[in-house]
């Protein structure tokens, strides 16, 4: 039936359609006339060969996580699959030029990661005139506090949450395998757009992340400097705290991850799959 209704389909227009969690179930959505971005994928292995029926008749596959490109590959699936990494609006973009007012010196923007907060808890034992400011409320409902429980803000949207980027000096970041607060997910370690986020906000950041594909295809670790333990993590905030952020290799690094570049290679990805887009 699933092959009737492709042959049946009429119309030549491709669709980049956006998949939020990759898929072992058949939907009329995704089919020959659509080229899908695969976002998130926690498939175990014994489910590919579904994921494979689902996405068979699509003309192109893209992937953005590297890691998951390369198991995809490994497992030989019989799909025009590419990589096809995640980027950030080009409407974000900064310059070496760029300057920030920094009102905190160290926060947690998104989800309190219990390792970093482990972390920050103990430097404060020892360091105490450091306070830190955390997300009391929920990932859509951020209320900020100090950790000593005064209250500092909240967010009224995404505009209010990325001028709350942009007002904090240091943060941190880990990847979603890394995150203890995201138990479910712990499989992968794909690069998330929140570090594009820290960096257009002119923030230094503190990062706990293994040496995946994904983040080797970043060269993650040429911007966030990741730690593992205490004694790293309290030697890198004691420097960072003395310093400002580097705006221009915050803005060199972001060069190559707007969208606009994503475009660009999304275009040769047709040509390479004589897939044409006009």
């Amino acid at each position: 039936m699933w092959k009737l209704y492709n042959k049946l389909l009429k119309g030549k227009n491709l669709k980049l359609r956006f998949i939020m969690t990759a898929k072992v179930k058949r939907e009329c959505i995704i089919n020959k006339n659509t080229i899908p971005v695969i976002i998130d994928y926690w498939l175990t292995d014994e489910q590919i060969k579904d994921f494979c029926l689902v996405y068979r008749y699509c003309p192109l596959v893209l992937v953005t996580n590297a890691e998951v490109y390369c198991l995809l590959k490994k497992h030989n699936v019989p799909l025009p699959i590419e990589h096809w990494p995640l980027s950030y609006p080009d409407k974000y973009a900064i310059s070496s030029y760029d300057k920030f007012e920094k009102r905190y010196d160290f926060c947690l923007l998104g989800r309190p990661n219990p390792f970093f907060i482990r972390l920050l808890d103990k430097y404060c034992e020892s360091h105490k005139e450091f306070t830190y400011i955390k997300n009391a409320g929920t990932i859509d409902y951020r209320y900020y506090e100090t950790n000593t429980g005064l209250f500092v803000g909240k967010d009224t949207g995404r505009k209010s949450y990325l001028e709350m980027v942009k007002q904090t000096k240091i943060t941190c970041y880990t990847t979603p395998g890394y995150d203890e607060s995201k138990k479910d997910v712990q499989r992968f370690n794909q690069v998330t757009p929140r570090v594009f986020e820290f960096l257009c906000g002119g923030c230094m950041v503190i990062g706990h992340y293994p040496m995946t594909e994904d983040v080797l295809y970043y060269q993650l670790d040429s911007i966030i400097y990741n730690v593992n333990n205490y004694t790293e993590f309290e030697s890198k905030l004691d420097e960072l705290r003395k310093k400002e952020c580097d705006i221009s290799k915050n803005a060199k690094f972001m060069e190559q991850h707007y969208t606009s570049k994503r475009i660009n290679s999304l275009v040769n990805l047709c040509k390479k799959h004589n897939i044409s887009i006009i």
